[in-house]
């Protein structure tokens, strides 16, 4: 993982002194907003959570003294579940994006996330460069309210674009032949490259894009943000967040979560 923490260390200077954390402390109990997306919350089919956030906000519990309660939303509504108050924080491979950055506050990175377009191979023949992709007898795939969204959305913008709420749906679209392509990262390209019958190829040597992910809160808990932030940093100090990424993103744990029982709006793929 990119070492990225110790520049930005500048943002922990000064002290905040919002109520927020406090009542969270006097609750006893974090809520954590995630959604389904392998290898960061995998959700499996009884319901069982796992995952590189899973292990890494019962760490932060343990740190801080807080039971942690998972609140469950497709990845559309993480947002929205912190700034109804639903939830305090974000924590689900969550990238620290302009547009986010608008209604919530980031703590300091711990992941980095690299974007690729993977198509079936005989769109790619047809299509050739990234350029000829970009045409609306070319269908792409793309996770409702997240990065591939943006991506495809603008790197795409003459494709038949669709959506859906999970990647697993993407899979499994690409599997059936709904798509011809999607924006996805790993491990879901290595996924989609290994999927029966339509063989899938990347057309592209270097990422459309690069994001960092981080904890999202609201911008008004500034003291759980500080606290979140001088953890990142523990903990990076400690090579933990080299460590949850040896483990989860690996071969052994490169599954799809079970399909979310919710769904984002427009889930069905629409052009």
């Amino acid at each position: 993982m990119k070492k990225f923490l110790f520049a930005a260390a500048w943002v922990l200077a000064g002290s905040a002194s919002a109520a927020d954390f406090d009542e969270i402390k006097e609750r006893g109990t974090l809520r954590v907003a995630v959604a389904a997306l392998s290898p960061f919350v995998i959700k499996a089919e009884d319901g069982t959570l796992s995952g590189f956030e899973i292990d890494s906000t019962k760490a932060l519990g343990e740190k801080l003294g807080l039971e942690i309660e998972y609140v469950e939303k497709p990845f559309c509504d993480l947002a929205e579940a912190v700034l109804s108050g639903e939830a305090d924080m974000i924590a689900s491979g969550y990238s620290n994006m302009p547009e986010r950055r608008r209604l919530l506050d980031f703590s300091l990175p711990y992941h980095d996330t690299e974007y690729f377009l993977v198509m079936s191979r005989a769109k790619a023949k047809t299509g050739k460069t990234l350029r000829g992709m970009n045409r609306s007898d070319i269908s792409i795939g793309f996770q409702h309210g997240g990065v591939s969204g943006m991506v495809a959305q603008g790197e795409f913008p003459g494709s038949d674009l669709k959506g859906y709420s999970s990647f697993t749906g993407i899979l499994d679209a690409l599997q059936a032949g709904e798509v011809d392509g999607a924006v996805l990262f790993e491990p879901y390209l290595e996924m989609a490259r290994k999927l029966d019958g339509v063989k899938h190829v990347v057309p592209h040597e270097f990422a459309l894009t690069r994001t960092i992910e981080a904890f999202a809160t609201d911008q008004n808990s500034d003291e759980l943000h500080e606290a979140l932030n001088e953890w990142v940093i523990e903990k990076d100090l400690a090579g933990y967040w080299d460590e949850l990424e040896a483990k989860w993103f690996s071969d052994k744990y490169a599954v799809a979560s079970a399909p979310p029982p919710y769904a984002c709006p427009a889930a069905v793929p629409v052009n």
